[in-house]
């Protein structure tokens, strides 16, 4: 059941169409919309319908997703498809991804990671981040509800709180946090809490030095990496061998 916290913003059923797109399911709702799965001329996509009363509030910081889609082409990215705007909707149409989230897939499937598929899942991301910052954007939300998988291919999606990097209130590195806390969701899958005491990540989970280190500076318990080159460079020394 999805709650629509704002009375005034209609909430589309399945059936029904908006602009051509015929709605098959609601994704989710979040603060400042909602999203669905669409289907038009036999093709799925992702139809996101923003709310006008969060858009109003928030002085049009929700368009940062727009702007920035249109700027981005990778493969394990949504592409901007199409803007529906008028009296009664405004939102967009982006390219529909396969795969479920890691959120599910770790929470509901209960799948427990294995170190070699962890390192390649990291290494996708770390191409992802490349790719990003090389296009002055920074994400700021890699998280395990935001990223989706098939079991070979990692999507990144929901660019709602993507900005452009200006080297001030917006950095490339703040992105480092959420890939470690990313990764520390994918090491713990196949933790064992039976062995006592809860300790600090860094000491309970199995870890080689320089795993620990790499994710240590990723979260900043240690000197924090500046560039994604850097990760890069310390993340290849992990699996031995070159980028």
């Amino acid at each position: 059941m999805v709650l629509n916290l704002f009375n005034k913003d209609r909430i589309y059923r399945q059936g029904e169409k908006i602009k051509g797109y015929e709605i098959i399911e609601i994704l989710g709702e979040g603060r400042f919309g909602i999203c669905y799965q669409v289907s038009c001329c036999q093709k799925q996509f992702i139809l996101k319908q923003l709310k006008p009363g969060m858009l109003k509030k928030s002085k049009g910081k929700v368009r940062f997703e727009e702007e920035i889609l249109q700027e981005l082409h990778h493969e394990s990215i949504p592409q901007f498809i199409d803007k529906i705007e008028d009296a009664h909707f405004y939102g967009y149409v982006l390219e529909f991804k396969e795969g479920r989230t890691f959120e599910d897939i770790i929470y509901l499937d209960k799948k427990a990671f294995e170190k070699d598929e962890i390192y390649r899942i990291a290494g996708q991301l770390i191409e992802l981040l490349k790719y990003l910052h090389s296009k002055g954007v920074v994400h700021r939300d890699i998280r395990v509800p935001n990223t989706l998988y098939n079991g070979e291919n990692v999507n990144l999606v929901d660019f709602g709180l993507a900005r452009w990097i200006n080297d001030r209130k917006y950095k490339a590195d703040m992105d480092f946090a959420f890939l470690g806390d990313f990764l520390l969701h994918l090491y713990y899958s196949s933790f064992d809490y039976e062995n006592g005491k809860k300790r600090p990540w860094f000491d309970e989970l199995e870890l080689s030095d320089t795993e620990r280190l790499f994710l240590k500076r990723l979260m900043g318990v240690e000197k924090r990496y500046c560039r994604i080159e850097e990760v890069e460079t310390d993340f290849y020394k992990i699996i031995g061998c070159k980028p």
